[in-house]
C-alpha cells in the first residue's frame, strides 16, 4: 500500500498558494523522491506559473514555465528530486479527480519531460472548519488513492 508523506515546507506551500484565493482552482508540481518500492515524499511544491488560468472549476498550468522548473530543480536536487506529481486545489468539499484531472495524469505519465511513469496527484480544498485537506492517487495500472497521507509526524485529514 502506497503511503505520501509530505513536508511541512511543501505543505506550507501549497495552503498558501490556495489560501490566496480560494474561488479559484490553483496548483502546482511536486517534487520529491521515493522512501522505498511504495512510499513517496515529497520536498517541495510549486506554484502554477506566471501565465497559468485559474478557473472556479479548473486549472490550466503555465506548462512551459514548469517544465523549466522541473529541469533547474532537478539540477539543484543533484539527481535526489525528482518529479513525482502534480497538485492542484479544488473549490468544491469534493476531492475526487474529474475526468479532466484523470485525463491529465495519464498525459503526463507519458511525457518524457517529466519522466514519471507512475506521477501522483494531490487534490486540496478547503474543508467547512476552514482547515486544508486532502486526497492523493497515484497512476500504477490504474488511478489508485493513496489510504495514507502524512505531514511530518501526523496524518492529513481526508
Amino acid at each position: 500500500m502506497t503511503r505520501l508523506y509530505i513536508s511541512a515546507r511543501a505543505w506550507n506551500q501549497i495552503e498558501r498558494a490556495v489560501r490566496k484565493n480560494p474561488e479559484v482552482e490553483t496548483g502546482g508540481i511536486m517534487m520529491g523522491y521515493p522512501l522505498n518500492e511504495q512510499d513517496w515524499l515529497v520536498t517541495y511544491a510549486s506554484e502554477p506559473g506566471p501565465k497559468a488560468i485559474h478557473q472556479p472549476r479548473s486549472i490550466f498550468f503555465d506548462e512551459p514555465y514548469l517544465r523549466n522548473l522541473v529541469r533547474k530543480l532537478n539540477r539543484r536536487g543533484a539527481g535526489r528530486w525528482r518529479y513525482i506529481g502534480d497538485w492542484h486545489s479544488h473549490t468544491v468539499r469534493r476531492l475526487s479527480p474529474s475526468k479532466g484531472d484523470r485525463q491529465t495524469v495519464y498525459e503526463k505519465a507519458v511525457q518524457a519531460k517529466y519522466a514519471s511513469t507512475s506521477p501522483l496527484m494531490l487534490i486540496v480544498g478547503l474543508g467547512k472548519r476552514d482547515q486544508l485537506n486532502a486526497r492523493a492517487y497515484i497512476l500504477t495500472d490504474s488511478l489508485t488513492e493513496v489510504k495514507e497521507i502524512y505531514l511530518k509526524e501526523r496524518q492529513a485529514r481526508r
